[in-house]
């Protein structure tokens, strides 16, 4: 056996802690570290956290926490729990009914169930006959039409591919897809002679717009007649 408070407290002098300094380390409030250094575990909250900060302060303190926790269940051992007496339970006896009172009920069911028989059938003699399924199909021919025009609506919409050609020399391109932050589609120098293809709309940066012609379709941009780099949303 070894003194637990004690030890704990000569480790943290012998690295240069003071209390509070203790308590920065562990997280634990001062009064628990109060009461681990002086063997006071009652001031503790339980055994179960007794246990927890005794493990948790000598991890800190770079001892042998499972020595600590050992001492510390040999001192005090867990209690055992008292065996408590199995609760009696009183189960009642279901009265049986009295056969007269049984024959009087079955009697009362039975008459009540042909009432009801009898309202029920009443009310299907008046209902009406459904449609005919043939008015029925007629609307799902109409729904079908509908989906096939929904359809034809939500086909995409077709442009005319744009269409670089370095005819005068060669120009270095930027293409990006959408815009000036879209992915780039190609970026270096195209040739004299070569031809670039691009279905989308695209941002291009034209290093040499003197040397090049641009085409989506039938439509030729503006912009492109100037003596210095242009960009041209196309």
């Amino acid at each position: 056996m070894f003194d637990i408070g004690g030890s704990l407290a000569a480790a943290r002098k012998g690295q240069g802690l003071t209390p509070s300094d203790a308590e920065r380390l562990t997280c634990l409030r001062g009064k628990y570290i109060a009461a681990l250094e002086g063997d006071d575990f009652d001031a503790l909250p339980g055994r179960t956290y007794a246990r927890a900060f005794l493990r948790s302060y000598a991890d800190a303190l770079g001892l042998d926490a499972d020595s600590f926790v050992a001492e510390f269940d040999e001192r005090y051992p867990e209690p055992e729990e008292d065996d408590e007496p199995a609760p009696v339970i009183q189960v009642r006896r279901r009265r049986r009914m009295h056969p007269r009172l049984v024959f009087a009920l079955t009697v009362l069911a039975a008459l009540v169930g042909i009432a009801v028989w009898g309202s029920t059938g009443n009310r299907e003699a008046l209902t009406p006959v459904a449609a005919p399924p043939a008015a029925q199909g007629a609307v799902v021919l109409h729904t079908h039409s509908h989906a096939r025009a929904a359809v034809h609506k939500a086909a995409p919409v077709q442009h005319p591919q744009l269409v670089i050609s370095a005819t005068g020399g060669e120009c270095w391109l930027l293409v990006r897809r959408g815009g000036a932050g879209g992915a780039v589609l190609f970026q270096g120098i195209l040739a004299q002679g070569k031809t670039l293809r691009f279905s989308p709309r695209v941002w291009v940066r034209f290093g040499a717009p003197w040397n090049v012609k641009v085409h989506r379709g039938t439509t030729v941009p503006a912009g492109l007649q100037t003596t210095a780099p242009v960009n041209l949303s196309l």
